[in-house]
């Protein structure tokens, strides 16, 4: 069962984690989907580390929702683990450019057509900023076809795995990402593999003893609070707009009868390049 209490079991968690190299080793492997699982020999000291601290009971109350629109992608369910990794599953979190549930930077949001301005940032609302984090999430694995690769770009940057990969060559194993800090944050290898880990052995501790209100197991309810509010605080003359293939600047300029100038100050964008799928900014 889920241990709902902040107190850490000791009995439970030296059980999971002690159990030899070996066995925690095959354990992983038993529980690898879609996203590898691979040992390293700190592993036991992760796990027990994770273990002792109890994460957001919200991850409780959002879950539903995460396996909901995962399944609707055909994307790993394991993914659900990756806000507990990333922001704590803090809506308000922030550090540096990078903000909300999945610790996405403004101009990934934007991009991805999240409302950001100086009234509204779509990536504290959950629906909105998991839509967007998953949508480029997939195009990262489209564009490696690893998921690791798509996580790692996806928690520091394109450019920044690129560089990685190139300095240390694709063999690089995924745990030499982390020991050897290869990129800024490797963290998140650590913390996901031990959530998946620690999820599948029932193991997980949450910071808050009290029951969760009722209701409170469906996020329906939350989020039509999150959307009127976004709806109070939208911008009538702001628009997006879903580039499509063929699509230019130029283009899309005409089309609104905007300057292309303005559409790059619009949209935080160094140059003229957009990709189809993502959103643009189209203010009136």
């Amino acid at each position: 069962m889920i241990v709902l209490s902040g107190v850490f079991c000791l009995t439970v968690h030296n059980c999971c984690v002690s159990s030899g190299t070996g066995n925690l080793s095959k354990e992983l492997k038993s529980m690898e989907k879609e996203i590898p699982l691979p040992y390293n020999d700190d592993l036991s000291e992760i796990l027990k580390s994770r273990a002792s601290k109890p994460v957001s009971p919200k991850f409780l109350q959002y879950e539903p929702f995460l396996d909901s629109v995962l399944l609707q992608r055909n994307m790993p369910l394991e993914l659900k683990y990756l806000p507990l990794s990333l922001s704590g599953m803090r809506n308000d979190y922030r550090n540096g450019d990078r903000c909300g549930l999945w610790a996405m930077p403004s101009l990934v949001g934007k991009r991805y057509g999240l409302n950001i301005n100086d009234s509204i940032d779509e990536r504290m609302e959950t629906t909105a900023s998991t839509e967007a984090a998953l949508e480029y999430l997939s195009d990262l694995h489209n564009k490696y076809k690893d998921w690791w690769y798509a996580i790692l770009a996806y928690s520091n940057s394109p450019t920044s795995l690129n560089q990685a990969l190139v300095r240390n060559g694709e063999k690089t194993s995924l745990w030499d990402f982390y020991k050897q800090n290869l990129m800024p944050d490797t963290q998140v290898i650590a913390d996901l593999i031990a959530y998946v880990y620690l999820a599948n052995e029932d193991s997980l501790t949450f910071a808050e003893t009290a029951d969760l209100p009722a209701g409170a197991m469906t996020l329906a309810e939350p989020e039509k609070t999150e959307l009127a509010a976004s709806q109070e605080h939208n911008d009538s003359s702001v628009q997006k707009y879903k580039i499509k293939k063929g699509d230019t600047l130029t283009k899309i300029a005409a089309l609104y009868h905007v300057t292309i100038a303005e559409l790059m100050e619009w949209n935080n964008l160094e140059n003229d390049k957009i990709f189809e799928g993502e959103f643009l900014i189209i203010k009136k």
